[in-house]
Parts: C-alpha cells; structure tokens; sequence
C-alpha cells in the first residue's frame, strides 16, 4: 500500500524495575512513580547509529491508571550511557493494557509467568549533544513490550522491541 511506512528493527531495551513508590494526586487517577534501576539499550544487527548503553543512575517511570483500571499510561524519563561514554536522555510515553499476566507479574504473584509483547506500546525519544548521535534525535521509534519473570531472579524486568518508522 503506497504511502504507509514501515518498520526497520532498531534495538532491544531491558530495564529492571523496583517497588512503586505511590505519590497520590489532587485530582483523577494518583500518580505512581516506579525507579528503573537498572538496564541496557542493545542495538539489532546492522542498526545504526550503534547503541550498546547501559541505564547511568536511576530513571522513573510516571504512571497514571486509567479510572477504569484496564490501562496503564506510562511517561518514562531516563538516561543511559553509550560504551563510547556518550550520555542520551531516554524517554517514552505508552499504554500497558492491565490484562491478568501483567497484574500478575506487577502484583508479585509467585506462579506468574512472563507475558507476551503487545500489552504494552510506546513511542521512544533520545537527546544528545553529541553530533553523530543526530539520526538518533531526529528518528521516530515505537515499541511492543512485555514484562519479564525470570526463574530464580527477584524482581521484574520490562522489555521494549524497539523500530524505527522508515519510509515505505
């Protein structure tokens, strides 16, 4: 279909979350801040520019339910540094749809299991001063994720595929 753009691979990000630290609110659904600790943004084959970062401090993920509890909206401000010691700020924005894994894994259940992708979507963006990062700045990004239990492993990890939107 002419016109409509497609999807090149871009990277992979894996982040481990902490505890939610509840802030409430004065009006609507109260906000929820959870502490990204830490993690990695790997690119796929080929991808550039080449990111091999690791999360550098602690990044926060701003949540508000939706009044009907069926989602999540994510506001994620972070930053991760590059093997070159390039430093970019990350951000995404997205939805988790609230379906029975995800509550189970959020919710610390013990038989909980790993989830598929596509209960969570995002748009990621980057900024850097640095002039070979650019393309990175300038790229529109949108990822499925899904939320990781790993045997013997406390804690939960969220995992984004990462695209970039090319021309079809």
């Amino acid at each position: 279909m002419s016109g409509f753009p497609t999807l090149q691979p871009a990277f992979t990000v894996r982040v481990d979350i902490d505890a939610p630290l509840s802030v409430g609110g004065q009006k609507g659904s109260p906000l929820v801040i959870v502490p990204m600790i830490s993690g990695t943004v790997k690119s796929e084959p080929g991808f550039e520019p080449e990111l091999n970062a690791e999360l550098h401090g602690v990044g926060y993920d701003y949540i508000h339910n939706d009044a009907d509890a069926g989602n999540m909206r994510l506001d994620v401000r972070s930053q991760v540094k590059n093997q070159d010691g390039t430093i970019f700020a990350m951000y995404y924005k997205g939805t988790v749809a609230l379906t029975a894994g995800v509550k189970a894994v959020l919710g610390g259940v013990p038989d909980a299991k790993t989830t598929d992708y596509g209960d969570s979507f995002v748009t990621f963006s980057f900024e850097t001063g640095i002039e070979k990062y650019k393309n990175l700045e300038n790229g529109t990004y949108v990822a499925a994720g899904h939320f990781v239990k790993e045997e013997g492993k406390a804690g939960t990890v969220v995992e984004y595929k990462v695209s970039k939107v090319v021309k079809g």
